[in-house]
Order: structure tokens, then C-alpha cells, then sequence
């Protein structure tokens, strides 16, 4: 368990640094609700997800399925990490760049949840919803931007 918790606090970590990245695009907004809209709203997946298997999944199945969902969340948010360093670097960054880079995060851990989830025997509905909440996710992220 404690490995879990590990990899979903480096994730939050790592997610932040994207976050605050984001404040280049967002000049009217505070700090707080630039970093507020992009960990909270972002946590939202993981939380369903999180609390649907505590539920739905008996104890060893859902320690094996929060330890791929860990991974997964990781290795997205390293994925953000070039777009953040652009925005931090470029002198005028352009939201696309942040745009691609979060949709490319997104496909990269769609299909390693996929296929970690179906070696380990899981049913593809596991990702299925994944990716439902994910669409909400973005969904709300971008409503809240607009």
C-alpha cells in the first residue's frame, strides 16, 4: 500500500509542476486557482476510479489494480513534464504545444492502462471507464477555463 500512495504522491508532484506551468496562459487568475483547476480537476479520474474499484474489486485485485492505476498517473505526468518546460522556457509559449502534449499524455495512458490491466486479467471495462472519466475530467477542465 504504501508503494501506492508513493507513486500517486509523485504523480501529484509531478502533475504540479505542469500545473503551475500553465499559469503563463492564465495572467488574470491567482496562483491558487491556476493550481487549484489543474490538480483538483485532474484527480477527479483517479478518485472514481479509486473508489469504484474499493467497491467493485476484492482486496488483492484492487491492491494489483491501484498499483497499475499508480503507474499509469505517473507515467502520464512525466509525459507532461516537455510541455512544461516549454512554457516555463519560451519567451511567448504556445497553448498548443500544452494542448498536444496533455492529449498525447492522455493516449499514452490509455493504452498502458489497457495493456497492463488485460495482462493481469482484467476486463477492458476497467479501461473503458477510464477513459469515460478522463473525457469528464478534461471536459470540466476546459468548461472551467473558458
Amino acid at each position: 500500500m504504501k508503494k501506492i500512495i508513493l507513486l500517486f504522491i509523485g504523480s501529484f508532484l509531478v502533475t504540479a509542476v505542469f500545473s503551475a506551468s500553465l499559469k503563463v496562459f492564465f495572467q488574470a487568475l491567482s496562483w491558487r486557482e491556476v493550481l487549484i483547476k489543474g490538480l483538483v480537476i485532474p484527480c477527479f479520474t483517479w478518485t472514481v476510479q479509486l473508489l469504484l474499484s474499493a467497491v467493485v474489486l476484492d482486496g488483492k485485485s484492487r491492491l494489483r489494480y491501484w498499483n497499475r492505476l499508480g503507474w499509469v498517473c505517473l507515467i502520464g505526468s512525466i509525459a507532461l513534464l516537455p510541455a512544461a518546460f516549454y512554457n516555463f522556457l519560451a519567451l511567448k509559449p504556445s497553448v498548443w504545444i500544452s494542448i498536444a502534449n496533455v492529449l498525447g499524455s492522455v493516449v499514452l495512458m490509455a493504452i498502458t492502462l489497457h495493456t497492463l490491466l488485460r495482462r493481469d486479467g482484467f476486463r477492458w471495462q476497467w479501461t473503458l471507464s477510464w477513459v469515460v472519466l478522463i473525457v469528464i475530467n478534461m471536459s470540466l477542465y476546459l468548461s472551467s477555463v473558458l
